[in-house]
């Protein structure tokens, strides 16, 4: 068991057996690394001061629904300082992201909470970049996503570290992304639909009123444009 986690047990003990305000005190003071490394790292460094208010906010919550037939204090108290953490990023997040992102932010806390209960420690940014596939350097710039633009994101920064068959690259998708936003409505409708939702052409002319012709011309026009962006890019 890591030395926090078991003062965090400790801590917790003598505040159960006396329950004194020294005592929470001494509680939040052995949680505070465990809450610094999730507000820093699931924020990417962005909302570090209110995050770790949000993670003792996860202390009390863990303090008020703990059952000892859970697994031991500190475990189930990382989850509910995760989840407190995770729910105030979400709040204060003003900028769209696109899904494949959302779902990478996901495996990243995930990955954490996993690695966290079956060691008892916290993921190095080695641990999380080989677990992903993700360059170390690239880790923060995607949990910013949302807390800022997408082309406010260094993307010099995100890469894979390896080559997966049949899969696009992270920094080959956030490209891709942006230069699907540079096109009209329509033709967003349409790529979105064909490529994202998988639907048929006679599906998606369905779907947006028109007909399987106009879909058809729609994405020969759309795969022209994004050809001439994305050289542009190059």
């Amino acid at each position: 068991m890591s030395t926090f986690n078991a003062r965090i047990n400790e801590a917790y003990s003598k505040y159960i057996a006396e329950p004194t305000e020294s005592n929470l005190a001494e509680l939040f003071n052995a949680s505070t690394p465990l809450i610094e490394y999730l507000a820093y790292t699931l924020s990417g460094g962005m909302l570090y001061e209110d995050t770790v208010q949000a993670g003792y906010e996860g202390v009390m919550k863990a303090l008020k629904r703990y059952d000892k037939n859970m697994n031991t204090f500190a475990t189930y108290a990382t989850h509910c300082i995760m989840g407190e953490i995770r729910h105030h990023i979400r709040r204060e997040m003003k900028y769209y992201k696109p899904g494949f992102i959302d779902n990478l932010q996901k495996k990243v806390a995930d990955y954490i909470e996993e690695y966290y209960e079956n060691t008892s420690e916290l993921p190095s940014e080695t641990n999380i970049s080989e677990k992903l596939n993700i360059r170390k350097e690239g880790i923060y710039e995607i949990l910013k996503a949302g807390l800022v633009s997408i082309d406010q994101l260094n993307l010099d920064k995100v890469g894979c570290i390896r080559y997966e068959s049949f899969k696009l690259p992270i920094e080959d998708k956030i490209v891709l992304y942006e230069a699907i936003q540079k096109l009209s409505e329509i033709k967003k409708k349409v790529i979105y639909s064909l490529f994202f939702k998988n639907k048929t052409q006679q599906q998606t002319a369905d779907i947006l009123g028109i007909n399987q012709r106009k879909v058809s011309r729609l994405l020969k026009s759309s795969l022209v444009d994004l050809r001439n962006i994305l050289l542009e890019k190059v």
